[in-house]
């Protein structure tokens, strides 16, 4: 039998030690992380009377990451809103007519929502995604949002890292569109506008563009 009267009390006296190292970090996230935002019930009803589902998610989940996000308001965006727009914090990353896509943080939504002159806000992703759309679509984009045909199909030109296969097909499904022909990495798919930010959290996506 091996001798263990040496090994015991030492084990005891490293056995606190052990549980501080594993639960400090669990209880420092605790005091010093970010907390969930505290939303009222007025805002919460601006949320689900103005906000898609993804960009309700990320006003009650809270973060400082920013994302890209578009926004329709009730009359032309340079017309109208461009001195708004100046005055706050917000960076607009591209605009047509009544629709404008802004560069967001989480603690911003609610603010923007409570502009009277704001229809509605859609999630569309990080920005450096927005770089895999062809400016034409991002100009489609804008322009069906704000005539509120988004979420009628449209034909799109997706472009692969290879030829794809069934794991590529069952995420483009995913993203709420229909593969209709393929030519090698050119696949022609076919959805509404608000799928597109599903389109483009595809890693095997390489582009996408307006199809001819």
């Amino acid at each position: 039998m091996s001798d263990t009267s040496h090994q015991s009390p030492r084990a005891r006296r490293l056995a606190p030690l052990l549980l501080l190292a594993v639960f400090l970090p669990l209880v420092c996230g605790c005091l010093f992380g970010e907390k969930r935002p505290t939303l009222s019930p007025a805002d919460e009803e601006l949320l689900g009377a103005k906000a898609d589902p993804r960009l309700r998610k990320e006003a009650e989940t809270g973060g400082s990451g920013q994302f890209a996000a578009i926004a329709v308001y009730r009359n032309d965006v340079f017309l109208h809103q461009s001195e708004a727009l100046g005055k706050s914090s917000l960076t607009v990353l591209n605009e047509m007519g009544r629709t404008v896509i802004l560069l967001l943080s989480p603690a911003q939504i609610v603010p923007l929502l409570k502009d009277p002159f704001l229809r509605k806000a859609a999630w569309i992703g990080p920005q450096g995604l927005l770089a895999r759309l062809d400016p034409s679509l991002e100009l489609d984009l804008l322009a069906r949002f704000g005539a509120g045909t988004e979420d009628r199909d449209v034909n799109l030109l997706v472009r692969l890292m290879d030829v794809g296969g069934a794991g590529e097909e069952r995420q483009i499904s995913a993203a709420g569109f229909r593969v209709v022909t393929r030519a090698g990495p050119n696949w022609i798919v076919t959805g509404p506008m608000t799928g597109l930010p599903k389109l483009l959290e595809i890693d095997r996506i390489n582009y996408i563009e307006k199809a001819s």
